[in-house]
């Protein structure tokens, strides 16, 4: 892969790249999830997806071996995604007792519900979770906000989770959905960070990939407003063919973040093209801005 052209960020600007960083994988990924050390070093958080249809002992096993490796799983919990409370609650049990500490509460992706759980308050309330060992609680976060909830209803369910995190004695953190604009997402999380001062702000961008294949899952996931400004950069045969990083969105967050932000703000990546790609990238983003 060519060595991308990025600008470096003035010395005053937050480092999203300098430790924190956070990588999303499938449960199935996880048996082959060997980085270097100097790239994704240990201790650092892996979130594992939920996907419907899918076992729930695949993604018990791969934190399991995340764990042993010596990352942070961060498994999804998908609302609507249980068939019953009993399905939620022997997840939460079979991964406690693996000793993982933290999960990600969505509502997750079908609109319709498979049972009686339907958005994550009601995972976040569930008596289950004072019993086990999760004792910090991701909450999902939308830049752009959402294609099937208004802002209002977001901003009251974000403030509504947040609540029973505090009640049931968790550490809430919220992480988002990726996008592209990143003038819009430093603008987003300057206002979380105000609203709700000291919970860390984990934003997602995805990986390196094609353009094509940004597109298509930036469609599957319903982000709409910033592809215009992903399009824009495609222009021409050999940059929609080539793959992308996202090494000039990050900068841009970097420079539209205040100041007293850097402290709280990390970067989670969708390594849509592979986690290898996007971690070779990270680390020579790194490496250039050391030099």
């Amino acid at each position: 892969m060519p060595e991308p052209k990025h600008r470096l960020s003035p010395e005053n600007s937050p480092n999203l790249v300098a430790e924190g960083v956070s990588l999303e994988l499938a449960p199935a990924q996880a048996a082959g999830f060997l980085p270097l050390e100097t790239a994704f070093p240990e201790g650092s958080r892996v979130f594992l997806t939920h996907l419907e249809g899918k076992p729930l002992a695949l993604q018990v096993e791969a934190a399991r071996q995340l764990r042993q490796a010596g990352f942070v799983p961060v498994p999804h919990f998908g609302a609507r995604h249980f068939a019953s409370p009993k399905e939620f609650v022997d997840l939460v049990g079979a991964h406690s007792r693996n000793g993982v500490t933290e999960a990600l509460f969505v509502g997750g992706n079908p609109l319709a519900a498979n049972g009686p759980l339907e958005d994550a308050a009601d995972l976040l309330a569930h008596p289950v979770i004072a019993d086990s060992t999760i004792r910090t609680a991701f909450i999902g976060g939308y830049p752009e906000g959402h294609p099937a909830i208004g802002r209002s209803a977001l901003a009251h369910a974000l403030l509504r989770k947040i609540a029973i995190c505090h009640d049931r004695d968790l550490a809430p953190r919220i992480v988002s959905q990726f996008a592209f604009d990143g003038a819009m997402m430093a603008a987003w999380t300057n206002d979380l960070h105000r609203a709700y001062p000291g919970i860390p702000v984990h934003l997602g961008v995805a990986g390196v990939t094609s353009l094509t294949k940004l597109i298509k899952f930036a469609m599957m996931c319903g982000v709409g407003p910033s592809l215009a400004a992903l399009r824009r950069s495609g222009v021409g045969l050999f940059n929609v063919l080539a793959d992308k990083d996202p090494g000039d969105l990050v900068e841009a967050i970097e420079t539209g973040l205040a100041s007293n932000c850097g402290a709280q703000t990390f970067l989670h990546i969708f390594p849509f093209g592979g986690w290898e790609k996007s971690l070779s990238w990270l680390e020579e983003f790194r490496r250039r801005r050391a030099n």
